[in-house]
């Protein structure tokens, strides 16, 4: 088939300012009126963005903090980012008799696999021979258009689940949380995470060539990991963090025909219908990846493992972890995420040069071994403090944050109190309290914590806007109980279940409401006359 070069042709989707959509090449992302990446998936969204920044981190790093400021609001040309890709363009062909990207040559003899299987989501053989591919149907994806295919496979080695023996998952591990700072423009979504050389944790000597086989190890022989062999940051180029191979693929062109892409509906000359596939890919080990927050496996251990989605979706409670590190919890943010948010006092310039409030954006999927079990992506603001109030401003903020999550488990298992004999035996799953009051409280915490940094800024207390907060707490938690206990339709059976759990809600002296006033950094209940109620 001819050979779609993903640095040298048009494939990428976005959508414009005005609302219109168009495909771009890599080079035409400066423009001004492209506004985002918009593809079929979500979790298409989320690798196009990163393979962006891949890309500018690779061809054109800057040198320091002031180059990386200026090219925020002054980026290069077209012509002067083409100039940049050029070279690298050999290591990013879908077809043609050279090394294909992110691909492996040489294993067309190997297991052949459905397209449908690059995909993260859709059903497994397991579920097709059971019959219970209830939510993603089998035969909706037979063929991919080579667009979409090389989209799916760098999304499949970008969050690599675990495939069963000897399928290797990403550097980061299978499905990993990435947090992105979003600009208002695509071009100051993707440079706004880019590593200046300065801030960089390995030194990068020599220009970037598309042969190097350390930096896109499908250049060269793959370094596989059949005896156990793990790849080390030491034993590649320090951008092979966004070029990983721990799958073994080759996708079936010569087998592509004519058709229509089912992902993206275009007509196509190449529809690719399978792919070989071989275990024992690259097996990454001690890698940090610069978009990722990371936490330390135990207290005093120097290990740093990846984060990944939970259950319950992207939450203000992920701020903690995300936006400032979690001291308590051994969470440290990403490395792009902490440069940008301590630019100090140049970070009101760059919110300035952004032109909008800086947020940030974390996604990723929420993986069960190899079976992803939801999607989830959400926002999460930043805020402009400086650095003589910043300890007191993420005390606060660190202290609202649990809290909240206190109270909502304490209301979890009210709950469970006012509707079961035995609440601690009870096996039915009422987590949707707690999600629904993190969503309750979500909007008053983004408020309150906008209050907290105004305060701190005018060198104020914030003592009135944390009891402000456990109002809201309160409330809220009340108001679910109320709900779900049935509280309003109190009966003979259930009475003394449910006055006990009311009770248990609203007692100054439970295990959980002290827990709450502590995180709250409040003064003693009783002498403030914040008792029972």
């Amino acid at each position: 088939m001819a050979s779609l070069n993903l640095i040298q042709n048009p494939w990428i989707p976005i959508t414009c300012q005005d609302g219109s959509a168009k495909t771009i090449a890599p080079w035409q992302i400066t423009d001004t009126t492209v506004s985002a990446v918009a593809s079929p998936r979500p979790d298409f969204d989320g690798a196009l963005v990163q393979f962006l920044i891949g890309l500018c981190q690779t061809a054109l790093p800057p040198e320091d903090r002031t180059e990386w400021r200026k090219r925020l609001t002054d980026p290069p040309t077209a012509d002067e980012l083409k100039t940049a890709f050029s070279p690298l363009a050999g290591a990013f062909a879908i077809g043609g008799d050279g090394p294909q990207f992110m691909q492996e040559k040489g294993i067309e003899d190997k297991k052949v696999w459905q397209i449908d299987s690059l995909l993260i989501g859709l059903p497994e053989k397991e579920k097709i021979k059971d019959n219970t591919d209830w939510f993603q149907k089998r035969g909706t994806i037979d063929g991919l258009c080579p667009r979409c295919a090389a989209l799916g496979l760098f999304t499949l080695q970008t969050n690599a689940p675990s495939g069963g023996r000897g399928h290797m998952t990403s550097v980061r591990g299978g499905g990993p949380m990435t947090t992105l700072i979003l600009g208002k423009t695509l071009w100051q979504t993707v440079w706004a995470n880019v590593v200046d050389l300065e801030s960089y944790p390995h030194a990068v000597d020599d220009p970037p060539v598309a042969d190097d086989a350390r930096l896109f190890p499908w250049m060269g022989k793959v370094r596989t990991s059949e005896n156990g062999e793990k790849t080390t940051p030491e034993d590649a180029h320090p951008c092979q963090v966004f070029w990983g191979l721990p799958r073994r693929i080759l996708l079936d062109l010569g087998g592509a025909r004519p058709g229509t892409c089912d992902l993206c509906g275009a007509e196509t000359d190449h529809c690719i219908r399978s792919f070989w596939t071989k275990p024992y890919g690259t097996k990454y080990a001690g890698w940090v990846h610069p978009l990722s927050p990371y936490y330390r496996n135990g207290k005093n251990s120097t290990e740093l493992l990846p984060v990944h989605p939970q259950p319950g979706g992207i939450t203000y409670q992920n701020w903690l972890g995300l936006v400032i590190n979690d001291k308590e919890e051994g969470k440290q943010i990403a490395r792009t995420t902490a440069l940008f948010v301590n630019e100090r006092s140049e970070y009101g310039r760059v919110r300035e040069l952004l032109g909008r409030r800086p947020s940030l954006w974390a996604f990723g999927y929420d993986m069960d071994n190899k079976k992803p079990r939801c999607w989830y992506e959400g926002t999460l603001p930043l805020f402009q403090v400086d650095d003589a109030v910043k300890e007191e401003f993420e005390e606060t903020a660190a202290g609202m944050i649990k809290a909240a999550s206190e109270m909502g488990k304490n209301v979890q298992w009210c709950v469970k109190v006012a509707l079961y004999d035995n609440p601690a035996d009870a096996k039915g799953d009422l987590s949707v309290v707690t999600a629904r009051f993190l969503q309750a409280t979500e909007k008053d915490f983004y408020t309150m914590l906008g209050d907290v940094a105004a305060a701190l800024a005018d060198g104020g207390d914030t003592l009135a806007i944390r009891r402000a907060w456990l109002d809201v707490l309160q409330e809220k938690a009340k108001a679910l109980f109320s709900e779900y206990s049935q509280f309003d339709a109190i009966d003979e059976i259930n009475a003394k279940r449910t006055v006990k759990a009311w009770g248990l809600l609203n007692s100054s002296a439970s295990k959980s409401n002290k827990a709450v006033w502590k995180a709250l950094r409040l003064p003693d209940q009783k002498k403030s006359g914040k008792g029972e109620k």
